[in-house]
């Protein structure tokens, strides 16, 4: 296929759209003269739309509806509703999004404005060229289409042709819908394909082939061709000497370079390797891809402020920024509501008469919806553009235009709601991974607890409260937090002996077979007021003993632990299986607790070598351990701030019991 041929683009153009949708609004309006104006402080208000009626009585925009009316006396006037004190162009912007959606059914369109759309349908063609046989025409295509090499499907002409049938029962399908009409360009590019779609107006549609552009752009001024109405198209006029775009065609690719240099002479797209945009353009090649894209890039809303109204006042300028602010809040919370998109960028400008910096735009982040933090954001960004002197209310120079503009959309994160019932367990689903975790944990044996216990299996829902309403009918309710590890955690303590009495605190296992239910945490109270002492119980003064941190994690509920009247009972120490023996104690120690029993060992041998006495041997110690590295301290310094109490301490000296 030849170069730049290998698509086809088309745009539609809706005609006099702001009229069509007043006319909608208003039946009668149909085939009078009319026009659409906003605002009647002046000479009736300006006008922003005019029907082609109109138009033949020399009635044009940007116009007062009263000059207006003189060419053309029985002209129409609609009015653009006001909100806010400033036009509210609600009404258009909906009807776009109707027209939008139905040219979407199509091909794939790119919003250009309000009221333009470009298609790109060469894929709709190949399509149905796959589907089509022998007669391909379409009611309304030119006769001389008759002519074309239908056997090719890869011809450019025959795409066209095709593409023009597509845009046609589009045209069709928008007017049956929403009532509009519309006029369309086809082509092989954007650049030609809005030159076609202004040839022919209103309510038709122009093909331009390839071949067809050479004639046309002999007489095309160069400011009339897409992204050369600018200082570019401007530039190129007066450095080459050219009017006309068919005259570039003389100059070479390196010509066009010298002047203009890379990054004006070579526009690269991903279909480009460093072509000359302009030297291909001139000859009716462009590649700008259509992009995917129904809703606008910003949302932006103004008021101008022209001649004896422009705003002096900080507090004027404070006023209509929040008046701004409302409308836009207003739309972007409906723009997320059915886009499902948030704005990231707020943009402020503003216009001002005379000065330096007349025309400004500033831009901050936009972290909320709310249309007292934008108006108050918009005011920090152009207030040092005050130059009023001190702290004087007025605003010099005048303002003449304000803007509020956001951009920057990004899809809105949702977040995965997970039903309840994934995060609950039966009791036999948990049991299953007993043996497991068993396994597992003796590769284990070094990692503390809590990393163990950060997953939790429990119960299904239906058991939790079947258990919850036998605990009121009085039955004795066995439950625990059961983690990960599932039956192998219960709640561990440190074997105590002393020269009078001996209170064996043993680390027990509980019974698989016992069911356990996530916060059926029992009270502590009934741990600490435990009376009973002997082989497998812990009294309340052993438990003060005990650290905090240690009883508020191990020390929890567990089957067959609670005994009527507040005990404690706890399993054979030589039934665990995960428990290594102490070489200084000859206790068996839980391969989870193995590392701090070590360091308590530690932390007596250094307390008894401060201490400088042998009356207490190392398993002394265990019941009855001292701190008493400032002992010395006190003897050589009897002149201490506060007096230090004679004899040793134990450990429940340094640690808090739990409140009931």
């Amino acid at each position: 296929m030849v170069r730049g041929q290998e698509r086809v683009v088309a745009l539609a153009d809706m005609d006099c759209f702001y009229i069509q949708v007043e006319r909608r609004l208003d039946p009668r309006l149909h085939g009078k003269p009319c026009v659409v104006v906003q605002y009647k402080t002046w000479k009736g208000g300006g006008i922003i739309a005019v029907s082609y009626e109109a138009r033949a009585f020399g009635v044009k925009r940007n116009m007062w509806a009263a000059d207006a009316k003189k060419l053309c006396p029985d002209l129409e006037l609609a009015r653009v509703p006001e909100a806010r004190g400033k036009a509210d162009l609600t009404r258009y912007r909906e009807a776009s999004i109707e027209v939008m959606e139905v040219m979407s059914r199509f091909a794939v369109i790119e919003r250009a404005s309000i009221d333009e759309a470009y298609l790109d349908l060469t894929q709709a063609i190949q399509e149905r060229l796959k589907k089509m046989k022998e007669e391909i025409r379409q009611h309304g295509v030119c006769q001389w289409l008759t002519s074309l090499p239908f056997g090719d499907p890869s011809n450019p002409e025959l795409q066209l042709t095709v593409g023009a049938a597509i845009m046609e029962e589009m045209r069709a399908a928008v007017e049956s819908v929403t009532g509009f009409q519309c006029s369309v360009g086809i082509s092989h590019n954007k650049v030609l394909a809005k030159l076609a779609c202004g040839l022919n107006k209103p309510n038709r549609q122009t093909l331009v082939s390839q071949g067809a552009v050479p004639q046309l752009f002999s007489n095309m001024p160069i400011g009339n061709i897409r992204n050369l109405g600018g200082k570019l198209g401007a530039s190129i006029t007066e450095s080459l000497g050219v009017q006309y775009m068919g005259e570039l065609i003389q100059f070479s690719e390196s010509q066009l370079q010298t002047h203009f240099g890379e990054k004006t002479g070579q526009v690269t797209f991903e279909i480009l390797d460093s072509v000359s945009w302009l030297y291909e353009l001139c000859r009716g090649i462009d590649f700008e891809p259509v992009k995917a894209r129904q809703l606008p890039k910003s949302i932006g809303c103004s008021k101008n402020f022209p001649g004896k109204t422009a705003l002096v006042t900080q507090k004027q300028v404070q006023y209509w920024l929040l008046q701004l602010a409302l409308e836009l809040e207003e739309r972007l919370n409906k723009d997320r509501d059915q886009n499902n998109r948030l704005a990231k960028q707020l943009s402020v400008g503003i216009h001002m008469q005379g000065g330096k910096h007349t025309n400004l735009t500033r831009c901050c982040a936009l972290s909320q919806y709310d249309a007292q933090k934008i108006s108050r954001d918009a005011f920090a960004l152009i207030q040092n553009y005050n130059t009023a002197a001190g702290q004087q209310a007025t605003w010099t120079p005048p303002v003449t235009l304000l803007q509020l503009c956001v951009s920057k959309f990004s899809e809105v994160p949702t977040v995965s709601s997970v039903d309840i019932t994934s995060f609950l367990t039966n009791h036999s689903q948990c049991t299953q991974h007993t043996t497991t975790i068993k396994e597992s944990m003796n590769a284990k044996f070094l990692e503390s607890p809590k990393k163990e216990t950060s997953k939790k299996a429990v119960n299904a829902i239906e058991t939790l409260f079947q258990r919850a309403a036998k605990r009121k009918q009085g039955q004795a309710i066995t439950g625990c937090f059961v983690p990960d590890v599932s039956d192998m955690i219960v709640p561990t303590a440190i074997q105590t002996k002393s020269s009078h009495n001996s209170s064996q605190i043993s680390e027990g296992l509980m019974e698989p077979s016992n069911p356990n239910v996530m916060g059926e945490q029992q009270s502590m109270e009934p741990l600490q007021e435990a009376t009973l002492t002997g082989e497998g119980y812990v009294s309340s003064s052993e438990m003060k003993m005990l650290p905090d941190s240690f009883k508020e994690e191990n020390v929890q509920a567990a089957p067959g632990l609670l005994q009527e009247g507040g005990a404690m009972s706890l399993a054979d120490p030589s039934s665990m299986d995960d428990c290594l023996l102490c070489e200084k104690c000859n206790q068996k120690v839980a391969v989870w607790e193995f590392t701090e029993h070590l360091d308590y060992h530690f932390a007596v041998e250094l307390q008894n070598s401060f201490s400088g006495s042998n009356s207490f041997r190392s398993d002394e110690s265990l019941s009855n351990p001292v701190k008493e590295k400032n002992k010395s301290r006190e003897q050589r310094n009897t002149s201490a701030k506060r007096p230090k109490q004679d004899g040793t301490r134990t450990l429940d000296f340094f640690f808090k019991p739990l409140p009931p």
